[in-house]
């Protein structure tokens, strides 16, 4: 019994190091993008690789990088990632998160457009009223 006690105990103080990095010197307001933004300014690429559990941790680990560089950006793109076996390691984590992204200066944080070739054009209704086009409308007025 005290063995399955141990097995148990030992279980849950694995799982709790899930969630284990936290954010640092306002790294919280880092946007992450998914895709090349458009109209910011591009600072640098930077590379993070980090012995984490979850992937959410390495991504933080990363923010956290970022504002800790002389010219923090607020926004940044990953452009690579990818895992690593950990090598000799008895606890902790099997595999190393290798992340590359690249940092911009965005003027906007909240409205930021991306130029992500694989995103679908939107499909529009458009009807004819009377010699003239309306875009999304449901229909012509007076019909």
């Amino acid at each position: 019994m005290k063995k399955y006690f141990g097995l148990l105990t030992c279980l849950l103080i694995l799982g709790g190091c899930g969630g284990y990095i936290k954010n640092e010197n306002g790294s919280e307001y880092i946007k992450q993008l998914d895709g090349e933004p458009i109209g910011c300014i591009f600072l640098y690429k930077l590379e993070s690789e980090v012995s984490v559990y979850d992937q959410d941790d390495a991504r933080r680990y990363l923010e956290n990088r970022i504002a800790d560089q002389a010219r923090p950006g607020n926004a940044y793109w990953i452009v690579s990632q990818r895992t690593r076996p950990n090598e000799w390691v008895l606890f902790g984590p099997e595999r190393a998160f290798v992340l590359t992204a690249n940092v911009y200066e965005c003027p906007n944080i909240h409205n930021i457009k991306t130029a992500r070739a694989d995103k679908p054009m939107p499909e529009y209704n458009i009807k004819p009223c009377g010699g003239s086009f309306y875009g999304v409308s449901n229909g012509c007025a007076g019909n």
